[in-house]
């Protein structure tokens, strides 16, 4: 009897870890972006891009940029995504995979966080003074008024510090055009660096929309 009943829950649970299985798919992907409440990443899902963001209080411990973040994906809701763990960067050497399309690169596009020198922008001291800097710069060369969002954009930085234009998180038509004019007018970053060698570096920035 006792053994029919550890049956059917052996039974019951592989159903339901089945069940759990094919709902969702899992993704290790790389940190995009770190600001002081949200984390920012990317990932594909059947050859489309999905940008997404939670809470810093959702991760447990300490983890660092160069960590990845483990996914799992909504198949039926491929932009509805669950948090999993931190997967820490084990080698030095290792490098986070960036999910924003690079097949037209003649180079290979290493995230921001994960390369050992990092572009920073004119006037930075440390890659955390680029965000307040890109941000004002952004300003200057915008309309500014109190009424206004924030759009995240990708932008590639190549190995001799030149930012162009690659991706936005957003569909609006209008918005893409002034991130596009605004990222043509950013001067040279300096240059990226891994392993000594030089690199192009993804990084996302947040671009002020003025109504």
């Amino acid at each position: 009897m006792r053994g029919k009943i550890a049956l059917i829950i052996l039974t019951f649970m592989t159903v339901i870890f089945s069940s759990c299985t094919q709902k969702y798919s899992t993704k290790t992907v790389a940190i995009q972006k770190i600001d002081t409440s949200e984390i920012y990443f990317s990932y594909d899902y059947q050859n489309k891009i999905y940008n997404g963001h939670f809470d810093l209080e959702e991760i447990e411990g300490d983890f660092t940029s160069s960590d990845s973040l483990k996914l799992k994906i909504e198949k039926k809701q491929p932009d509805k995504f669950v948090f999993i763990s931190v997967v820490e960067r084990i080698w030095k050497t290792e490098n986070a995979i960036v999910n924003i399309n690079t097949k037209d690169e003649n180079s290979p596009v290493y995230s921001f966080h994960s390369v050992d020198q990092k572009p920073l922008f004119p006037g930075a001291n440390n890659e955390y003074e680029n965000d307040s800097l890109l941000f004002e710069f952004f300003r200057k060369h915008s309309t500014p008024s109190n009424d206004f969002k924030k759009i995240g954009v990708y932008i590639l930085i190549n190995e001799s510090g030149k930012a162009t234009y690659k991706e936005a998180m957003t569909k609006n038509n209008e918005e893409i055009q002034l991130a596009k004019i605004l990222i043509g007018k950013l001067p040279n970053f300096s240059t990226p660096f891994n392993n000594g060698n030089r690199v192009t570096v993804s990084y996302l920035v947040e671009i002020p929309v003025y109504n």
